[in-house]
């Protein structure tokens, strides 16, 4: 097949790039990156800020096309329920008017990485004391304070055309649209700060809510389980030529942390027609002395232990292998749920064409070449932090130049649950 492009490594990088998003839930990114690569050397709307979780509110509607409507009762069921902690917060700087702070929460929790136009800014006075007590505000929050005034702030994003090109995501009616966001701004002695509340179910989570739950610190003592499983499939002709192959993927993966302790279990089977094969990698690493050690093992009938470097299975450090970590998206990608939040597909669209475009010798999605995506993924919240996520996506693309044709289509499922927060236990494997 004479493509303008090659096709077997296209194929690759989307083997890739697939593996990276379902394993968007866990730490194994450096495993699954080296798996691979050894694999293949050859080739207007308007916004109300509310500082309560309203436990009674549905979810968002469903979109058309998948949705993780069956199976989410008993999957919360499973990990223990669904919670929040998150009460709200205070911005860290100050600024000199109601108006500055107010425009600075835009910028700061909403916008993301898309650039921010403030239209206008229009103040509805401050509040009453029964309005102040309405809010719940934390009493950290309080010391100090004056009052509080309540803004409304008009503003347009812009910046993210490029996100969307070759055709993956039309979203052009959304770009250059107004909207408006109600701000509350606390007045101290001589500054004011913005208030950050809990979002409200079915808007975009904000950057204070996303930074509280994956702050790192949460998950230094939790246990994670992740199961993978991928089915590609692809035909194509040209040039008086047909191909045709079937690949699936499972991969199951087990991580502990605990006092400076990370034990480690990851399996990958892999079988493409009638070739199979298995991959297997066991780790244990604690930090001594400000040294981290590591010892690995391939084979899971063996009591022999190696030690080796911790870069020899794709990590530098064992704060790479706490979970979420410095791998996730801008805030903006998810949308507040009343069992935590979801990333829709027109958001996973926009992923996947940002991580094509990271991609060495990609440059985002080559000409020719179509992608539709139908898929949910679901991030559940228990006492303030990740206690589990499901990502279910059918994956489908055409690619023409010329008189030649390939067509890919792929299944993926991922489960993933982070349990045991606080009570985790990480012993030796193996005698001294």
């Amino acid at each position: 097949m004479k493509f303008s492009f090659n096709v077997k490594k296209f194929l690759s990088v989307l083997l890739v790039l697939s593996l990276i998003v379902a394993l968007l839930c866990s730490t194994s990114c450096g495993l699954i990156d080296r798996f691979v690569d050894d694999d293949n050397d050859e080739e207007s709307t308007t916004q109300e800020n509310t500082t309560q979780a309203d436990t009674t509110q549905e979810v968002p509607e469903e979109q058309d096309g998948k949705n993780g409507s069956e199976g989410r009762n008993e999957f919360i069921e499973g990990i223990g329920g669904v919670s929040e902690t998150y009460t709200g917060t205070v911005s860290n700087q100050s600024y000199s008017s109601a108006q500055d702070a107010a425009e600075a929460f835009v910028a700061e929790e909403i916008a993301g990485e898309s650039n921010v136009e403030i239209v206008n800014a229009t103040s509805s006075g401050e509040l009453s004391s029964q309005e102040i007590t309405a809010l719940n505000l934390p009493t950290s929050v309080q010391d100090g304070m004056i009052g509080v005034e309540k803004l409304e702030v008009e503003y347009s994003l812009s910046g993210e055309e490029s996100l969307y090109a070759n055709g993956i995501v039309e979203l052009g009616d959304k770009l250059n649209k107004t909207t408006k966001v109600t701000v509350y701004v606390i007045k101290y002695e001589n500054e004011w700060k913005y208030f950050t509340p809990m979002p409200v179910t079915g808007d975009t989570i904000t950057k204070s809510y996303y930074d509280s739950v994956f702050n790192a610190e949460k998950y230094k003592n939790c246990t994670l389980n992740s199961t993978v499983t991928l089915t590609m499939d692809v035909s194509g002709s040209g040039d008086g030529e047909y191909i045709e192959m079937s690949m699936e993927i499972s991969i199951t993966q087990l991580i502990k942390h605990a006092d400076n302790k990370v034990y480690l279990e990851q399996t990958v089977k892999m079988s493409e027609g009638e070739e199979s094969s298995t991959t297997s990698v066991y780790a244990y690493m604690e930090e001594v002395d400000g040294e981290v050690v590591c010892y690995v093992k391939m084979d899971p009938t063996s009591d022999q232990w190696y030690e080796t470097y911790l870069s020899a299975i794709g990590f530098s450090s064992l704060d790479e292998l706490t979970p979420f970590y410095d791998q996730y998206l801008d805030y903006t990608y998810f949308t507040k749920t009343n069992y935590g939040f979801v990333l829709d597909k027109d958001n996973m669209a926009k992923y996947m064409e940002q991580a094509l475009a990271g991609m060495d010798g990609m440059g985002g999605l080559p000409e020719g070449v179509d992608m539709d995506i139908d898929m949910f993924a679901e991030y559940y919240v228990s006492d303030g932090v990740l206690s589990g996520m499901r990502m279910d996506s059918d994956i489908s693309m055409d690619m023409s130049d010329g008189g030649s044709h390939a067509s890919v289509s792929e299944v993926m499922t991922s489960i993933t649950t982070c349990t045991d927060y606080g009570t985790t236990v990480v012993e030796r494997p193996f005698e001294e």
